[in-house]
């Protein structure tokens, strides 16, 4: 995940603010392009599908597991390797991704079968102020990019969706039903495509409606690698160590049908968007072979409340815990990448938390903190 990230949102879901922060190290200077002020479906025909098939990480022989099983938190050392497999094979086998998930707001602790490590405890979410230099957070992180839909403002973000080529609007067709529509310059409300770049408004994005976010940096100098000719094609956001703040709101819309009333937000490998997300050859996208896709909060069916996080590549991981629903009221969240721990952490913030133009290195550093105390946060941990 220390490649490029495209950020995507599903209707229906009300976008507020959303920012992005690297380490003041000197790697990541700010996107130079000036501030802008004021349908294709989410099918996951590939995606979801291989989703519920393979949403848990298998557990290496010799890893530790922990898991909260009838309101205890108990551990062992896995010594199963599966049908078939001797203990030598087994142990050749490399270690798979470590989660570490709470339950929902104001929800029991759920009993978890999944094989991957969990936990699950009282709610109750966090002030960020603790202080560790041990964690690789310390210094100050400065904001790269910043949305505020209120204030109909956007700098360093580029909103995009999946209608090139149509009505002779930006993007392209071309390479037929194999690589489907390219990316395309998303019009204000989401639902169709633009001629240029344009400021996501501030209203919710509909039911079955996908926005995709990148940078504001363009791949026009080939420095995105392989793109599609013709498409509108912008850089993601790259780096081992990453913050997304975001604040929004999934409402209760009550409307069925194809991904009517699934909200979701997911980070994608940003080659996947850049050549085919949505075509019907898979070997078009690298998706299947593993080079990543991250669900923070998304609603795998129709009206439920139940948002859900799971890792999409080599290795994958997942649990049945659950962050409940922002229905009525927005929430805060913070999605943070720490290469140096090999984890990312995901955790709703307390109302207070502001979106400045830069954060002490205190503020990173209680992200990174054990949260198995707290039903407002997940931690995925990739382990070699």
């Amino acid at each position: 995940m220390n490649e490029e990230l495209s950020i995507h949102f599903r209707g229906p879901t009300f976008l507020k603010q959303l920012a992005v922060y690297y380490p003041d190290s000197g790697s990541h200077s700010k996107r130079s392009s000036p501030a802008l002020t004021h349908f294709h479906r989410h099918n996951h025909q590939h995606l979801h599908d291989l989703k519920r098939k393979n949403a848990l990480a298998e557990r290496a022989v010799g890893d530790t597991v922990i898991a909260t099983i009838d309101g205890r938190v108990v551990s062992w050392i896995n010594q199963y390797a599966g049908p078939g497999a001797s203990p030598s094979t087994a142990a050749a086998q490399p270690a798979k991704v470590q989660t570490t998930l709470a339950t929902s707001v104001g929800s029991p602790p759920q009993k978890s079968t999944a094989p991957v490590q969990a936990s699950s405890a009282a709610a109750g979410s966090k002030q960020l102020s603790v202080v560790d230099d041990s964690t690789g957070g310390s210094g100050r992180w400065s904001r790269q990019a910043y949305y505020n839909a209120e204030a109909g403002s956007s700098d360093g973000f580029t909103f995009l969706n999946h209608f090139g080529g149509t009505n002779g609007m930006s993007g392209t067709t071309d390479g037929g039903p194999a690589f489907g529509a390219s990316l395309s310059y998303a019009s204000s409300d989401g639902k169709s495509a633009a001629r240029s770049a344009q400021v996501l408004a501030n209203k919710m994005i509909e039911d079955d409606v996908e926005v995709v976010v990148m940078s504001n940096k363009t791949c026009d100098d080939g420095s995105c690698g392989y793109t599609r000719p013709g498409g509108v094609a912008y850089h993601g956001f790259e780096g081992d160590h990453k913050l997304f703040l975001m604040e929004f709101s999934m409402p209760a819309t009550g409307k069925t049908g194809f991904n009517a009333d699934m909200p979701g937000i997911w980070l994608l490998n940003a080659q996947i968007p850049l050549t085919s997300q949505y075509g019907t050859n898979p070997k078009c996208s690298c998706w299947t072979s593993g080079c990543g896709e991250f669900d923070l909060f998304e609603i795998l069916d129709t009206g439920n409340f139940r948002c859900k996080s799971t890792l999409h590549m080599a290795p994958a991981g997942g649990s049945s815990d659950y962050f409940q629903r922002p229905e009525k009221n927005t929430i805060k969240a913070a999605v943070l990448f720490m290469g140096s721990q090999e984890s990312a952490h995901i955790q709703v913030l307390d109302d207070s938390q502001t979106f400045d133009e830069s954060l002490a290195g205190e503020v990173i550093d209680a992200m990174t903190k054990d949260s198995s105390g707290s039903a407002m946060s997940s931690v995925f941990r990739l382990t070699s």
